[in-house]
């Protein structure tokens, strides 16, 4: 009796691991492309001139409308685009990665907690942390962060932009307390550790031959 408790441990740990590991690999992707989807899906809806939707970044004939913007020539800006059409499409990829979040929760809380439902949840806001980055930078007198989509939505509709950090912050905390009830008890450590190592071999795999090959 004790040898097959003992001989099922490892394999039930090495499930576990593999479970998470496959879950994390699946989210980092999955949120990356998902949040330029709601981007690309509000530029579409503004017929913005030579628009494309790549694997991590939406483009379309900007560089004149973001240099009125620099000058504070709001009026130049919208000769090429709408403004308010350009900060909602900056403000579709966040939109769309706490909408996924919200989902996730849902889905975990009325279905079931599925491991790749819990690390979508937890994967998809960290980008936020980019907003963190650029405080950090600020307040040690090094230059911020070039440009995220805090940052836009900010220049276009003058919201603070450390308003609209905290809002991604304030996600990432309530969504990774929620979510913590469906990480497996006793084996946290092991589902998170191979959920992180999952998503940065997956965002690795994405980023550096999937998506270029899909989406250049």
């Amino acid at each position: 009796m004790d040898g097959t408790l003992t001989g099922a441990a490892p394999d039930s740990r090495r499930a576990l691991l593999l479970k998470w590991l496959l879950a994390g690999f699946a989210a980092a992707p999955l949120g990356i492309l998902l949040h330029e989807l709601g981007h690309y899906l509000v530029y579409l809806a503004m017929d913005v001139p030579n628009l494309a939707l790549h694997y991590e970044t939406v483009t379309w004939d900007s560089q004149e409308f973001w240099d009125a913007v620099g000058r504070e020539d709001f009026a130049a800006a919208a000769a090429v685009a709408p403004v308010w059409g350009v900060a909602l499409a900056a403000a579709g990829g966040p939109l769309v990665t706490y909408a996924m979040v919200a989902a996730c929760c849902y889905g975990c809380a009325r279905w079931h907690p599925y491991p790749v439902l819990v690390a979508i949840g937890y994967l998809s806001p960290l980008r936020i942390l980019v907003g963190v980055v650029h405080g950090v930078r600020v307040l040690l007198g090094h230059d911020p962060v070039a440009s995220y989509d805090e940052v836009r939505v900010a220049a276009l509709t003058g919201i603070p932009v450390q308003l609209l950090v905290a809002l991604g912050l304030l996600v990432v905390a309530i969504s990774g307390a929620w979510l913590a009830r469906y990480l497996p008890r006793g084996k946290r450590t092991v589902a998170v550790v191979s959920m992180l190592a999952g998503a940065v071999a997956g965002t690795g795999l994405y980023l550096g031959y999937v998506g270029p090959w899909l989406l250049p």
